[in-house]
């Protein structure tokens, strides 16, 4: 038979509100470390792709989608050819970026990951297991330039 998880009891404050394990109290904390989950250290804020340009209603819009993306797994991710895509570095990146990697001193990876959000928004990072170290925010998409016309 299976393991039962045991919960832990929930306490109450003087003031009603409820106390306890996280993984209990957040709806699906329990899976976290399957799904893709976020971090904004590597942030590039002094390259020409930070979010210090970002207009509000473009940042609700991207953080909804990433709220979406939490849902999946990292093979689910993979999965969404058209979502997700993983280059080589220093591969098709443009001269700007890879420089812009140097000066981060991130030129020693070897691969660099992106979503794809709508037309030519891009967001890219790096993923390491199950967290993607997010970089760049690209909305006219620069960083990877396509070799087709009207991508």
């Amino acid at each position: 038979m299976g393991k039962k998880k045991m919960s832990v009891p929930q306490s109450k404050t003087a003031d009603g509100k409820r106390t306890g394990n996280p993984g209990v109290l957040l709806p699906g904390a329990g899976t976290s470390h399957e799904r893709v989950s976020w971090r904004f250290s590597q942030v590039d804020h002094d390259g020409p792709w930070g979010f210090g340009e970002m207009a509000p209603g473009m940042l609700c819009e991207v953080l909804r989608k990433l709220s979406h993306c939490e849902s999946m797994t990292v093979n689910e991710l993979r999965g969404s050819w058209r979502l997700f895509k993983e280059y080589d570095l220093p591969g098709g990146l443009c001269r700007d970026a890879l420089d812009r990697l140097e000066a981060l001193r991130r030129d020693d990876m070897t691969k660099i990951q992106r979503l794809e959000f709508t037309g030519t928004q891009r967001l890219y990072g790096f993923l390491e297991g199950n967290v993607f170290h997010v970089v760049w925010w690209d909305p006219n998409h620069q960083v990877y330039p396509s070799r087709l016309k009207h991508t």
